[in-house]
C-alpha cells in the first residue's frame, strides 16, 4: 500500500466516526468532559445549570432550548446542535474555537442538525433564528 492510500485510509477512518454527535476521544469519556463507567455513569465534573448563566459541561445534545447556555467543551471532541425547524438556516458563529458542520441527513428527519468541533482553545458564540437562541462555548 502506498504512503498516500494510506494516509486516505487513515483519515477516513479517523473522520468516519464524526457525524454521529458522539465525542471524539477515549471511550467513556464525554464531550463535556465527564467520564462514564458501567451502565449508570459516575461524574467527574462538576455540572451547574448552564441556562441561568453558570458554565457547565456541554451535554451530547444541544437545542434552542439550551437558550443563554453556557459550555465548556475539551478540544479535540464535538457535541450536536439540533434544531426543529428542517429549514432552519444555518447558525452564526462569532469566534474559531468551535467548527459548527452541517449534518446531511439522508432521509428527512424533519431536523436541522449541526456537528460542534471543539478545535482550538477559546470562546465561540453561536447564534441561531427560528426560533432565536445563543450559545456560549468555551474551549480548553
Amino acid at each position: 500500500m502506498t504512503r498516500s492510500v494510506r494516509l486516505l485510509a487513515a483519515a477516513v477512518i479517523l473522520l468516519g466516526g464524526c457525524g454521529g454527535g458522539e465525542p471524539a476521544g477515549a471511550p467513556g469519556t464525554t464531550a463535556g468532559g465527564t467520564t462514564t463507567s458501567g451502565t449508570a455513569g459516575t461524574r467527574t465534573t462538576a455540572s451547574t445549570p448552564g441556562p441561568s448563566g453558570a458554565v457547565e459541561p456541554v451535554p451530547k445534545r444541544l437545542t434552542p432550548e439550551d437558550d443563554g447556555g453556557r459550555f465548556t467543551m475539551p478540544a479535540g471532541t464535538t457535541t450536536t446542535l439540533r434544531v426543529a425547524d428542517p429549514a432552519a438556516p444555518d447558525p452564526t458563529v462569532v469566534g474559531e474555537s468551535v467548527l459548527v458542520v452541517p449534518v446531511l441527513n439522508v432521509t428527512d428527519s424533519g431536523v436541522r442538525e449541526w456537528e460542534l468541533r471543539a478545535v482550538a482553545p477559546g470562546t465561540t458564540t453561536i447564534t441561531g433564528r427560528g426560533p432565536d437562541y445563543t450559545l456560549t462555548i468555551t474551549v480548553s
